[in-house]
């Protein structure tokens, strides 16, 4: 494993970040042709997948939009792209796709490098249905390329250790479809501690960013110096799905989704 650790270097210049569908290929490449004890045929078939999959440069040629729904573990992604995507009649997508649920955690166990590379590489191949369904019907996405940025870098260094605002690793991959409207969900801490000890076991990841405050700093820094997000401070799923559909006719996208009464948004609790 070593010596893939050290071939990936280069292509994520020590940040853990991948920024092109080609490097991500020629690192699982690398991987495979290694003969780790835990390869198996699908991380194969996943290699043969990403390296062939179309590339779409900038925002898709589909006539409705791609949301992109970013944010920490228990500020409410999933339920609020799932409603997003009833009310706006709409398709929703996470990354990476669960077809390849039954591979990540080989690669989670994996040093962080190879770790982001799998989840680098599975942005690509989720950007082709993405695609199409965008020529059909809006689009809601459960966190893409910014989350896996923010995570690689929140593993590993502080706020003061990150490279400066306006660095190129802040900037969405050239070769990655882009998304129309972004937006950043956040709630106080104290709400999303209490949502996450409410669910189901947390991965070890979101255990890791649970516990330490400098890592959710890091991570939210991140997110911040992207520039692609709207920030939505809410408690509620319903009050944050009222902001972005408001949001959406002000920024001139006509839509028919109803929002949520007074009523309505009083009946869901912070948690």
């Amino acid at each position: 494993m070593q010596a893939v650790v050290q071939y990936a270097a280069p292509f994520h210049r020590g940040t853990n970040v991948y920024r092109s569908r080609e490097a991500c290929v020629a690192v699982l490449r690398m991987a495979e042709s290694a003969r780790l004890p835990w390869w198996n045929d699908r991380c194969s078939q996943f290699v043969r997948e990403a390296e062939g999959c179309p590339l779409f440069h900038g925002k898709s040629g589909g006539t409705f939009p791609i949301l992109s729904i970013e944010g920490l573990d228990g500020v409410g992604k999933s339920l609020v792209t799932r409603t997003l995507g009833e009310k706006l009649g709409g398709s929703v997508f996470s990354t990476p796709p669960s077809e390849w649920n039954d591979i990540r955690p080989l690669y989670m166990d994996e040093p962080e490098s190879v770790a982001r590379c799998f989840y680098s590489a599975s942005n690509y191949m989720a950007a082709v249905p993405i695609e199409a369904a965008s020529h059909t019907h809006p689009v809601i996405v459960d966190r893409w390329w910014s989350s896996t940025c923010a995570m690689a870098l929140a593993n590993q260094k502080t706020v003061s250790e990150l490279p400066p605002s306006g660095d190129e690793i802040y900037r969405w991959p050239e070769d990655l479809l882009r998304f129309d409207h972004g937006y950043y969900l956040h709630v106080d801490e104290a709400v999303r501690t209490a949502r996450i000890r409410a669910r189901a076991p947390e991965q070890e990841e979101e255990k890791r960013l649970s516990a330490k405050e400098e890592m959710r700093r890091t991570a939210e820094e991140v997110y911040n110096r992207i520039h692609l997000f709207t920030k939505v401070e809410t408690n509620t799923y319903r009050h944050a799905v009222n902001f972005i559909l408001n949001d959406l006719t002000k920024k001139g996208l006509s839509h028919r989704a109803v929002l949520f009464s007074d009523k309505e948004l009083n009946e869901v609790k912070p948690f």
